[in-house]
């Protein structure tokens, strides 16, 4: 078992994930993994890396059937020993191939590497095996329908075998076969005589070199067309398509809904995120239906993944989410080559890491573990993400991971700062001196999250960049004291900026209220002033929205009018299939609630509900702050998901503890979170309307 390194993890807070299946031997399949990391390099290299300088065909096919072997191995399908030199005799054969094609290209040498560490690797899961008694083939359970939260489904069928594209070997050039030769004629009968012979020889009039039949003819041009169809008749029916067929048909209809739910789970500003309860039950049937279909529906989907025409994020969202949620190393392989092969954007790697997050596969640490040796920085940044995220990650990896490039170095540092470790004052100090913007802004949220004494310094330096400046100041607003407080409203004031105004609103000082509805009457840009207005709700939760059109966006460009030709304009069909008196009114236009930027309605607010209040307090949705308050803003509040996320970093400030929290988690695992958040805030929310922030302490 591998429990969370996170030492803040409250009770009541989620199991840990066991890092492999029950009654497997775990160094054996560490290095199955290994060797399966191996054997997926020489694959793709296969396919994206090298040309072809023979025909590779053979090596193709013979790495898909070591592939299969070696799930079988994997997940119980076949006799482990067995299937992992089944896996070992392919390696074999694919390799004597590459080496012929080495002999003629030298950039078959990198494939030729992958396969003897693959080789290697098998092997030394065969010694390990063949030391273990071994262990019967597990029983699948039964399908049982999931409801709030994604269960394993376990479907009996064969392993998913991906299938690798390499270029078929070019054609033959079809030569005819020459005549044989004719001796010179010397005399008109031997001339009248040679020609008959060559006419004889002579292919047929249309016919290729080799084949023997004719070339068709063409149709006749002058020939009548086939008579239209009567209205509601078709002359030729297509055939009715098989079963297999269907069930594929609804296999895709289920994808696709997993797709469109996942792009639409994060409620919108004002929406309560219980919401989306409705649309997860949604999602998981659509997984639910897979199962119940079985196989045809299961080996089907990567295959929609494969066949899309543009890799769409949320194609890699749908396919690790479905792939996820069945048992075998084989269904989770399958939802890697998919991102292995896609154009490895961020958009796409943020998307499989979100499902991957919400997963239940049990092989999942092994997979991400294979995943941080991969050569690819993004690989690796997603892979220690969710490894952090689900409480799998130790500290040496998290570590070792701070020390890498700056895609990975910032994920992890973002999650050792709510876990501090010893080495971590050192990793941030690289870290403020790198280049990266990314990993700077990741540098000062460690710093944030976990009380670094030069936090509030480092911060008050960093608001005042370019670049990234925005993001300190909301730091430093999270995690600030009353100084940090007054320091943020003087700059904000002094040259206002949407994100210092943003900042103030978080930070609540009840002294920057009349100063942010001066703001709204001062001449400034329109998104300084609705970010007021936004910060002038946060503090003082008036409740004061109104509903607002929203504006064209700038790329939008209307349709040119259609040019005058001397006929009669047609009519629209609204008014062809109206009655002339009631005709339709024009669209209206889309509208959003957001706060008032009317600065009167605000001082009148003021005047009548803020009079009493402590001038050198801080204020959250108009009481005074405490940790409980938060916590409230959170379950109920009208905030929108980025928001959520930030009161989830103000709650481990303020309280020194930690309890996993992402508002992009299903519903249930949020509520279960915020039940545990609980009697943390409630301990210390002795300070109300302080900027109280207690020692972060392990344990």
């Amino acid at each position: 078992m591998s429990s969370s390194y996170l030492p803040f993890v409250a009770p009541g807070g989620p199991a840990p994930q066991p890092a492999a299946p029950a009654g497997v031997d775990l160094p054996a399949l560490e290095r199955l993994e290994s060797g399966h990391a191996a054997l997926r390099r020489a694959a793709l290299s296969l396919e994206q890396d090298v040309e072809p300088a023979l025909d590779l065909t053979g090596c193709a096919r013979a790495l898909e059937r070591a592939f299969g072997a070696l799930y079988d191995a994997f997940d119980g399908r076949a006799d482990r020993l067995r299937a992992v030199r089944a896996a070992m005799a392919e390696v074999d054969d694919a390799a004597v191939t590459i080496g012929e094609a080495r002999a003629l290209d030298a950039s078959f040498a990198a494939v030729g590497e992958q396969l003897q560490h693959a080789r290697g690797w098998l092997a030394h899961a065969e010694a390990r095996l063949a030391s273990a008694p071994p262990s019967p083939p597990p029983e699948p359970p039964s399908l049982l329908a999931s409801r709030d939260r994604p269960r394993l489904h376990a479907v009996p069928r064969r392993s998913l075998v991906p299938t690798l594209k390499v270029p078929e070997p070019a054609p033959a050039e079809l030569v005819a076969k020459p005549p044989p030769p004719i001796a010179p004629p010397k005399t008109f009968e031997e001339l009248r005589a040679a020609v008959a012979a060559l006419k004889a020889q002579a292919p047929a009039p249309g016919a290729l070199p080799v084949a023997g039949g004719a070339r068709p003819l063409e149709a006749r041009r002058d020939e009548p067309a086939a008579p239209p169809s009567p209205p509601g008749f078709a002359r030729e029916i297509g055939a009715a398509i098989d079963d297999i067929a269907f069930l594929r048909a609804r296999c895709r209809e289920c994808f696709e809904e997993v797709a469109m739910v996942g792009m639409q789970r994060a409620p919108l500003l004002g929406d309560p995120f219980r919401g989306a309860l409705v649309l997860e039950r949604r999602m998981l049937a659509a997984i639910d239906v897979i199962a119940a279909i079985g196989e045809p529906a299961i080996e089907h989907v990567p295959r929609l993944v494969a066949e899309a025409p543009v890799k769409d994020p949320s194609l890699g969202f749908a396919s690790a989410m479905v792939l996820g949620c069945f048992a075998g190393r084989d269904a989770l392989a399958a939802a890697e080559h998919a991102l292995l092969r896609s154009d490895r954007d961020r958009a796409f790697l943020d998307e499989v890491g979100a499902a991957f997050k919400l997963v239940p596969h049990d092989h999942l640490p092994l997979a991400l573990r294979g995943l941080l040796r991969e050569p690819e920085p993004l690989l690796r940044a997603m892979a220690i993400d969710v490894l952090a995220y689900r409480g799998l990650a130790t500290e040496d990896e998290l570590v070792a991971a701070a020390s890498d490039a700056a895609p990975v170095a910032a994920r992890a540092l973002r999650h050792l700062g709510c876990a501090p470790s010893p080495r971590l004052p050192e990793l941030i100090q690289r870290a403020l001196a790198a280049p990266e913007p990314e990993l700077r802004e990741a540098a000062w949220t460690a710093m944030a999250l976990s009380d670094h004494p030069h936090a509030a310094i480092t911060l008050r330096a960093a608001m005042e960049e370019q670049e990234g400046g925005d993001a300190a100041a909301l730091l430093l607003a999270l995690a600030g004291d009353e100084g940090d407080a007054r320091h943020l409203a003087a700059r904000a004031f002094e040259a206002p900026r949407r994100g210092l105004i943003v900042a103030v609103g978080w930070a609540g000082a009840a002294s920057a209220v009349p100063q942010l509805i001066d703001l709204l009457e001062r001449d400034v840009d329109g998104a300084v002033k609705l970010a007021a207005a936004y910060a002038l709700e946060r503090i003082t939760g008036a409740g004061l929205w109104e509903e607002v059109a929203v504006e064209d966006e700038e790329i939008f460009v209307p349709d040119p009018p259609e040019p005058d030709v001397g006929e009669p304009r047609a009519l629209k069909l609204a008014q062809i299939v109206s009655d002339p008196r009631d005709l339709p009114p024009p669209p209206a236009k889309e509208t959003v609630e957001q706060p008032t930027v009317d600065a009167e309605r605000w001082r009148a607010f003021y005047r009548e509900r803020c009079q009493g209040w402590d001038q050198g307090a801080r204020y959250r949705r108009g009481r005074p702050y405490t940790p409980e308050v938060v916590l409230d803003e959170l379950d109920t509040g009208p905030v929108t998901p980025g928001e959520r996320g930030q009161i989830q970093r103000e709650l481990i400030v303020r309280t020194g503890r930690f309890v996993r929290f992402d508002p992009h988690d299903f519903v249930v695992v949020q509520e279960e979170a915020i039940t545990a958040w609980r009697p943390i805030a409630a301990r210390a929310s002795g300070a109300p309307g302080r900027w109280a922030r207690p020692r972060r302490r392990a344990g």
